[in-house]
């Protein structure tokens, strides 16, 4: 396992002026496309075999079977009841360089934190999401005040360099978070956040994860105050424009019950 990390950060970093390069088609591409062409690029650079199994599964589903107590859901998107707003939210996890954090500790502490989950091999939900954090950071009136974090739910093939090599692709602002899988379980449990790995159609859990195994999530975006009390939840496919507009809305609004 360690060698197979190895060789997908070796990959991933000979060719960030590929990733980079889709961002900049501003006008031959819809940004849409771009996010899903760049994500495409980074699962077949990082890993191919997640990608093989996702393809090699699809004939499946054309033959109709009775339901198993192991189905689970055929895409990559799981919808997922929302967390608690008002309530407070902590996380303490591994950030860039394998440094164990903290949302206490530099760069989030006394910051507005725009978190969501997902992984770097993901088709679609999290290139978009991604790109929509990069975007919004340049239509707020003040960046500053917000970080976004993007949290791994397969942390056996995202390590801290992969995945903050990936986040890298969207905004050098966005900071990737990972650990060991008891303490993202507990994490996303605690954002009431959801997700999940199948193979060949059937639901696999940890330890006991085959080789090609894809995996599901649910897709909400939350904004912690300073203070990480729960102020609003969004959907990840609002926009940049919607996005920016519904986050200096909550935090205006958050200000102004505090002050």
């Amino acid at each position: 396992q360690s060698g197979r990390i190895t060789s997908i950060g070796n990959k991933a970093q000979a060719h960030p002026a590929i990733m980079r390069s889709v961002f900049q088609l501003e006008t031959a591409m819809t940004h849409p496309l771009r996010s899903l062409l760049a994500a495409t690029l980074f699962t077949a650079l990082t890993t191919p075999v997640a990608l093989a199994e996702q393809t090699a599964a699809a004939p499946e589903t054309a033959t109709p079977t009775a339901p198993t107590a192991d189905a689970v859901p055929t895409g990559t998107a799981v919808p997922t009841a929302p967390p608690v707003i008002g309530d407070t939210y902590h996380f303490a996890l591994t950030g860039p360089e394998d440094k164990p954090v903290t949302d206490a500790d530099a760069p989030f502490a006394d910051k507005y934190l725009l978190v969501a989950f997902g992984f770097t091999s993901c088709p679609d939900v999290c290139p978009t999401t991604l790109y929509e954090f990069g975007e919004m950071l340049k239509k707020v009136k003040e960046p500053d005040v917000i970080q976004p974090v993007f949290i791994s739910i397969d942390p056996l093939r995202d390590n801290s360099k992969v995945l903050n090599q990936y986040t890298n692709y969207f905004s050098p602002r966005i900071i990737g978070l990972t650990g060991d899988m008891p303490t993202i379980e507990a994490t996303a449990k605690r954002f009431n956040a959801t997700f999940g790995y199948r193979h060949q159609g059937k639901k696999v859990t940890p330890p006991d994860l085959p080789q090609g195994y894809t995996v599901y999530h649910s897709t909400m975006i939350y904004l912690l105050s300073p203070k990480r009390e729960m102020i609003d939840v969004f959907d990840y496919q609002s926009g940049a424009d919607k996005l920016a507009r519904d986050i200096e809305k909550a935090i205006a609004k958050d200000r102004g019950d505090k002050a």
